[in-house]
C-alpha cells in the first residue's frame, strides 16, 4: 500500500461491499438483493468455482462477518467484475471506485447526448434551437421561462440538464 489513504479513511470489507451494491447494478432499476448476488453468482459459477449464500453476502455487508473467506470474497469480486483485492487494499479499492465513478459519467453523458438526438429530431424543436443563436443571454434566459411555463402548464416534467462541460468565459 502506498498510503495515500489515512487510517481515518480506510473502510471495511462491509463498506467496500455496499459501495459496490449500490454503484453496480443495471440501469433503471436498483441494486441487487442479497439473494439475487448469491443466485446470479451460483448461475455462472462454474465448475469449482466458489459461490456464497444469500445469508454470506447479507452478513459481509452488514459487518457481522469481518473477516470472510477468500472464497467468499473472489466470489463477490467477480461477481462486480473487480479483482478481489478490492476488499483488501485501500489503494486497489480508491482506483476501482474512481472508474466506476468515470464509467458512470460517462454512462450519463452519453444518456443526455442520445436524449438531444432524440429531441432535435423534431424539425419544429429544431427550427426554434437554430433561432436562438445569437440571442442575448438575457433573451434566451426569458425564452426559457417561457417555456418552462408552457411545460408547467402542459404538465410535464422539470428538464435536468447535466452540467456543461464547455468553459464561458
Amino acid at each position: 500500500m502506498s498510503g495515500r489513504g489515512s487510517a481515518s479513511s480506510r473502510r471495511t470489507i462491509a463498506q467496500r461491499l455496499d459501495y459496490l451494491i449500490g454503484a453496480i447494478h443495471p440501469a433503471g432499476r436498483g441494486p441487487f438483493t442479497y439473494h439475487e448476488i448469491a443466485e446470479l453468482i451460483r448461475d455462472r459459477a462454474g465448475e469449482g468455482d466458489p459461490t456464497v449464500s444469500h445469508g454470506t453476502v447479507q452478513a459481509i455487508r452488514t459487518g457481522k462477518v469481518t473477516n470472510p473467506s477468500v472464497d467468499s470474497l473472489r466470489a463477490l469480486a467477480d461477481f462486480f467484475g473487480v479483482p478481489t483485492a478490492y476488499f483488501l487494499d485501500d489503494d486497489v479499492s480508491e482506483a476501482v471506485e474512481d472508474r466506476i465513478r468515470e464509467i458512470k459519467e460517462s454512462a450519463e453523458a452519453a444518456e443526455a447526448a442520445d436524449e438531444l438526438a432524440d429531441v432535435l429530431q423534431d424539425n419544429e424543436v429544431r427550427a426554434v434551437a437554430f433561432r436562438l443563436g445569437g440571442l442575448s443571454a438575457r433573451s434566451i434566459r426569458g425564452i426559457k421561462s417561457i417555456v418552462e411555463g408552457f411545460r408547467q402548464a402542459e404538465g410535464l416534467s422539470e428538464v435536468k440538464l447535466p452540467p456543461s462541460r464547455r468553459r464561458r468565459g
